[in-house]
């Protein structure tokens, strides 16, 4: 079970009541934050959807996979990529809670109208300098 240091569970609380840009070093934890958040975020809003958007595929991966890890069993978690089907995507959309992808991909679908961000409570860039 993760444990959150004081600074990361200071900074959820923020980010709780406010739109946030989380700067912090490399390791420092940004993405136990993210998690908690999503996790609070679902529960206050349980037919809502988490957005997490990352640079490159195998970032998003990454961080797919440490949401997997760490999550409470009961979300649902996909990664959408250009090597998903369109149709795929769309269907995913409507059945997950939390979608990890490149803001490519989902500007991509935006424009197709595949979905819309009606339903998003939540969205985490990660890298947002990029």
């Amino acid at each position: 079970m993760l444990k959150p240091r004081k600074y990361q569970t200071d900074i959820l609380n923020t980010c709780k009541e406010k739109n946030c840009l989380v700067v912090l070093p490399t390791g420092m934890g940004k993405t136990l934050i993210a998690l908690m958040l999503a996790t609070e975020r679902i529960k206050q809003h349980p037919q809502s959807k988490i957005l997490f958007l990352a640079p490159t595929r195998p970032l998003a991966e990454q961080h797919l996979e440490y949401f997997k890890k760490h999550l409470s069993i009961g979300y649902d978690c996909v990664l959408f990529t250009g090597k998903v089907h369109s149709d795929e995507r769309k269907n995913l959309w409507q059945n997950n809670n939390i979608i990890f992808s490149t803001p490519q991909c989902v500007a991509n679908d935006l424009k197709n109208s595949l979905y819309d961000l009606k339903y998003v409570s939540l969205l985490i860039e990660d890298e947002a300098h990029r």
